[in-house]
């Protein structure tokens, strides 16, 4: 299962990052070109479920942040999963299938730096405990050098990224 990460404001981008450069669209075919068996786009308020095509989870009301709606996403999801968040513009087929084919692990980018946002987590796997940031829930996963694929793995926040 893939829960596609699609809910944040994009405050720091200027726009809205799940519909840049292909969006979530693109993902979605990524995905599926994988032979996933399921992908769960987390569109973060109720509002914004109908910009998205497919499984649509808006936030559970009890949820005040992307920690608490992990954490909730987990307990509802009994298989492997494989975390991407929108703003992964450079993701393509081959490092997704590098990630599913982890069994478990948190990649590395071009700099070294551990992107828990593209998290995969195997079956039956129990979130970290929270210490106030989202790399705290996967503190206990291993790192994957991604290799020549580490640049695929880059998150974007603000425009000159």
């Amino acid at each position: 299962t893939v829960l596609l990460l699609a809910g944040g404001k994009s405050t720091r981008m200027g726009t809205d990052k799940a519909e840049m450069y292909g969006g979530v669209r693109r993902l979605q075919h990524i995905v599926q070109e994988c032979k996933v068996s399921r992908c769960i786009v987390l569109c973060g308020e109720k509002e914004r479920q109908s910009m998205f095509e497919g499984e649509v989870w808006p936030d559970p009301i009890h949820c005040r942040n992307l920690s608490e709606v992990l954490q909730w996403a987990f307990k509802q999801v009994d298989a492997p999963i494989q975390l991407i968040c929108c703003d992964a513009f450079q993701l393509e087929r081959d490092g997704l299938l590098q990630l599913l084919s982890s069994e478990g692990a948190v990649p590395l980018d071009e700099q070294n730096k551990r992107q828990p946002l593209l998290a995969n987590c195997p079956k039956g796997f129990k979130i970290g405990a929270f210490d106030g940031t989202v790399s705290s829930l996967f503190s206990h996963l291993p790192s994957l050098d991604m290799g020549s694929k580490s640049y695929q793995m880059k998150n974007f926040n603000l425009p000159l990224d």
